[in-house]
């Protein structure tokens, strides 16, 4: 069984995060890669009061113009060739870097990482698989063991192109490598049930878990709900199910259905969408959390890891209609926090669970409430407690 720690939200601005530093530890994080900031990348960013002397951070790449100042004036080290002319990302423009990913098991081998009393490595690819020194503490966050050679069939609908065929070519290598390097790490520290329980079935390791950290104080509830508007916030592609969501409200024609979100079904979802449903492509985070403020409900019916908007639609007192299945099963409580559903979401089975969700009644500050597990202090404090716990007793440190 995974040992379960409640976590709580980080801070979205790109002001340091408020909190205690009481790890007096040499630490070094080691990460993936940086191309914005979001989930993952937050997380890095919350873990940095955790220690006295702000970490060093390394990684393969960073798209630092898109990341608060403090983060990447932390990064030490990354990759050269993630750099190189027609590689590097631009912006927003993912560029080609990723089709690297084949390297990177090379590149976090080789990292120098002589001198700290802790490493932690926020993982979802190759930084799992650092290797530290004997009396150096090695605690590796995991948002998913390697997606693309574990969960093939599941991460078709993520990579596609010539990125999907490079990964195909490489994936037994891959595979070796990543199960020989999990072994390295001192402990696991899984962000929902569902993924420590990949960690069990892929490496044969235990993980507690610590969800991560949701910016619950950017989102409040409205005085004023409109119980027939409902939300849908994510990327426009096949496995966060948009084109199943707009066509469920085409059946619902009381209802009305708010999509924000860009991506290769744009054009499709345009071409197909209900009168009763609006498509805004981009909305700034403070645009984001008005929306939320006075929905009916949100919908999140993709598969997730964990899911970082269905705890921001709680904090802001909207009701959620999730798939049962993933990181769901950590936040929404069928009849609690909203409406569960059973794969596969059907457009069907979408329309039945929103109108479950508009016949009854909804607590916003109890919903408020359970976002509130989710906060970046609770996330800090128990990370923290975690590492404190399993530093080899020459290291101290943890006043």
């Amino acid at each position: 069984m995974a040992e379960w720690a409640t976590p709580s939200a980080p801070a979205s601005s790109p002001q340091a995060p408020a909190a205690p530093r009481s790890l007096q530890l040499r630490a070094a994080i080691v990460h993936d890669w940086f191309q914005g900031f979001h989930g993952a990348e937050r997380t890095v960013w919350e873990m940095l009061p955790l220690f006295e002397a702000t970490p060093d951070v390394f990684t393969f790449h960073a798209a630092r113009e898109l990341l608060p100042a403090p983060l990447a004036a932390a990064i030490v080290r990354e990759s050269r060739i993630s750099s190189l002319p027609g590689i590097r990302q631009r912006g927003h423009d993912p560029g080609r870097w990723r089709w690297l990913l084949p390297y990177m098991p090379i590149y976090f081998d080789r990292l120098d990482l002589g001198g700290y009393d802790v490493v932690v490595s926020s993982s979802h690819a190759c930084a799992a698989g650092v290797r530290t020194a004997p009396d150096t503490l090695h605690v590796c966050y995991c948002h998913t063991p390697m997606r693309y050679v574990w969960l093939p069939d599941a991460d078709a609908e993520r990579v596609r192109g010539a990125a999907a065929l490079a990964l195909r070519l490489a994936a037994g290598w891959l595979r070796r490598w990543d199960l020989r390097a999990s072994r390295r790490p001192d402990v696991y520290v899984a962000n929902s049930t569902a993924v420590a329980e990949r960690i069990r079935r892929f490496y044969g390791r235990e993980a507690i878990v610590v969800p991560p950290p949701v910016a619950v104080d950017e989102f409040q509830p409205a005085a004023q709900r409109e119980r027939d508007h409902f939300v849908w916030v994510h990327r426009l592609v096949p496995y966060k199910r948009p084109l199943e969501v707009a066509e469920a409200f085409r059946e619902l024609p009381d209802l009305r259905l708010t999509m924000v979100g860009i991506g290769p079904l744009a054009g499709e979802l345009r071409a197909n969408l209900p009168s009763n449903v609006t498509l805004h492509g981009w909305l700034e985070r403070d645009e984001l959390a008005s929306l939320l403020a006075s929905a009916g409900g949100f919908i999140h019916v993709g598969e997730e890891d964990f899911g970082i908007s269905m705890v921001e639609a709680l904090a802001s007192g909207a009701p959620v209609v999730a798939l049962r299945r993933g990181g769901a099963l950590d936040i929404v409580r069928d009849g609690v926090d909203g409406v569960l559903i059973d794969p596969p979401a059907t457009p069907q089975a979408i329309r039945q669970a929103v109108r479950a969700v508009v016949g009854r009644e909804w607590d916003p500050a109890s919903l408020r409430r359970r976002a509130e597990e989710f906060s970046a202090d609770r996330f800090r404090a128990r990370l923290r407690e975690v590492i404190a716990s399993r530093l080899k007793p020459a290291r101290g440190g943890a006043g």
